[in-house]
């Protein structure tokens, strides 16, 4: 990684030796079996007001998805540019009151738009107010309108795959150690004290993206690794993040798989358990969908969190 980095006497940003996914919080993926299965959605803010996003996500956890993600834009990224766009950390804050059991997160904060320090602490308050549900997502940032519009500098992709790299060894030292001194390329810390620390004895950690060096970042730092595309394209790149765990003698069983697939997956009853087959065949363990809206299509998915969701976790349940 860039920049040499301490915290008290160990270096940060070592890989961690357990998933989340993992039947037991204190052991590999590798030695208790294959993660199981997840299913979430996602309700990116554009065009939707609190009291939508609100029923989006009462719905979700009635129909017992195992999680909820909101994304990390400040402007509508379809529909009327000049449309409505609510920050995603406060909230998932005032979302995390008004629910109780599912797993809450952002798909995937953008690492630029936040000092890393100053997105722990957001981090481990939306920990705290949603009782340990906490999952974190982040990439490297990509939206250079977004970045231009407001003023926030958008560097170059390598300089954004090197950043993410510091500041997710920032933010893992700042949630594990009483104390934290970091002395990077790109952030600085002297000494710097972090309490409270998070509720879950480990926040997930979900790096989202898909070019090569960003999967070196994967292999260092992710429980999780979340991408899009076929199930042919996640196999080829799986093939090389494994690679980039061996090279740094991480076992590439502990990074659980994620797909990030349309609504239109989801509002497909009859061809939902063939969808989850193929992903599953090359080692994917948790679907986001975009949530569905309008009456028609929430129906489909409900039909498929109610009906289909529990057939196919069964039939994974039989074959492990």
């Amino acid at each position: 990684m860039s920049g040499d980095g301490k915290s008290g006497s160990r270096e940060v940003g070592q890989p961690g030796g357990t998933s989340f996914d993992s039947p037991s919080p204190h052991l590999p993926v590798s030695v208790v079996g294959r993660p199981p299965l997840r299913f979430g959605v996602v309700t990116g803010q554009a065009q939707l007001s609190w009291d939508d996003l609100l029923a989006q996500w009462r719905l979700a956890e009635e129909l017992g998805f195992d999680s909820a993600w909101l994304f990390d834009h400040v402007t509508a990224l379809y529909g009327d540019p000049d449309g409505p766009c609510l920050e995603a950390s406060t909230l998932l804050a005032a979302l995390a009151r008004e629910t109780s059991r599912i797993r809450i997160g952002v798909l995937v904060y953008g690492n630029t738009h936040r000092h890393p320090s100053l997105l722990a602490k957001e981090l481990v308050t939306l920990d705290h107010v949603s009782g340990g549900r906490l999952e974190f997502g982040i990439g490297t940032g990509w939206n250079e309108r977004e970045h231009d519009a407001y003023g926030w500098p958008f560097p170059s992709a390598g300089d954004r795959v090197a950043m993410l790299d510091e500041s997710l060894a920032v933010i893992r030292s700042l949630f594990s150690e009483r104390r934290t001194s970091f002395d990077g390329r790109f952030y600085r810390l002297h000494d710097a004290p972090f309490a409270p620390k998070p509720v879950q004895a480990r926040i997930p950690i979900t790096v989202g993206g898909k070019r090569p060096k960003l999967l070196q970042v994967v292999a260092r730092h992710a429980d999780r690794w979340d991408s899009g595309g076929t199930p042919e394209e996640i196999a080829e790149r799986g093939v090389q993040l494994d690679e980039c765990c061996r090279e740094i003698g991480r076992d590439p069983a502990g990074i659980a798989r994620s797909v990030s697939l349309g609504a239109d997956r989801l509002e497909d009853p009859d061809g939902f358990a063939a969808l989850v087959r193929r992903y599953r065949a090359v080692g994917v363990s948790q679907f986001l969908f975009d949530f569905p809206l309008g009456e028609t299509g929430q129906a489909a998915a409900a039909r498929v969190a109610r009906e289909v969701i529990p057939a196919v976790r069964a039939e994974a349940t039989d074959e492990d």
